[in-house]
């Protein structure tokens, strides 16, 4: 075999392979080509990952499911008479892998709309406008002075916050960080979402975290003793999140969502 020929054979035996490997990967992929809800049924079910809270979905003492965003996407699939499983996730990051590889199909959840995830995921409208706050214990519990109580951002300086690892909360304390012109030092820790690090912060186990206003809103009315006054960020829109190959599945979220007029 002269030169040229051998040369051939190894370009078509290259896009042999190449072809046969693209082909293999396809169908082993779980990520669906076409996101429309005819497909979606089709498969069986629109898949869900919320996370475990107030806000997201909550499983009772007595047994029941509960939880502001899981009672919104039970309606949207009882509105499009649509099959739905969920699967419990607080780490968005977790998620958003879930969400790329094909795993679930919808991310349900107050997630910050921000640059950065625009460029992986598509969001859908907004669900609700929200900040983010210091969570502390009050100044004065019971006639006790909270030495370690912060009046403003400038005395976060030298402290220490407590947040979920990988929380979207890290990259805005970086920026506060450098506006008041001093150290911001962040604990992180896994498995934890960010209302069982306020329940901790509560209980006395850590100083402070940050929590979006309305979840902290309501965690405050549980927990008494909680401070949620002082804000670390502007206010920002938050969505549920899709594969950016979700446009139909998108579509179909927003209405529900503007019909439902779920935007506070």
């Amino acid at each position: 075999m002269n030169g040229s020929k051998y040369f051939n054979f190894i370009i078509i035996a290259f896009v042999v392979l190449a072809t046969t490997a693209f082909i293999i990967s396809r169908c082993m992929s779980k990520v669906p080509d076409i996101d429309d809800i005819a497909h979606i049924r089709e498969k069986g079910a629109l898949r869900v990952v919320i996370d475990s809270s107030t806000d997201g979905m909550q499983i009772t003492a007595e047994g029941d499911t509960v939880g502001e965003q899981f009672e919104l996407i039970r309606e949207f699939c009882r509105q499009q008479n649509l099959p739905v499983e969920y699967k419990l996730e607080s780490n968005l990051n977790n998620a958003i892998e879930d969400l790329q590889d094909g795993e679930c199909d919808v991310i349900v959840r107050y997630i910050p709309v921000t640059s950065s995830l625009r460029d992986t995921l598509l969001f859908t409208e907004s669900l609700i406008h929200d900040k983010q706050v210091l969570v502390q214990r009050k100044k004065v519990i019971d006639k006790n002075v909270n030495e370690d109580f912060v009046h403003n951002q400038l005395e976060l300086a030298e402290k220490t916050v407590t947040l979920p690892e990988n929380s979207p909360s890290i990259i805005r304390l970086n920026n506060l960080s450098k506006e008041i012109g001093d150290t911001i030092y962040i604990n992180t820790i896994p498995n934890y979402d960010n209302e069982a690090i306020a329940i901790m912060v509560s209980k006395g186990e850590f100083q402070y975290t940050v929590l979006g206003l309305h979840a902290a809103t309501r965690l405050q009315k549980e927990y008494k003793n909680l401070d949620i006054h002082l804000s670390i960020g502007f206010s920002q829109l938050h969505s549920w999140a899709v594969r950016k190959t979700s446009v139909e599945l998108c579509d179909s979220l927003n209405s529900f969502i503007k019909k439902t007029n779920i935007d506070k």
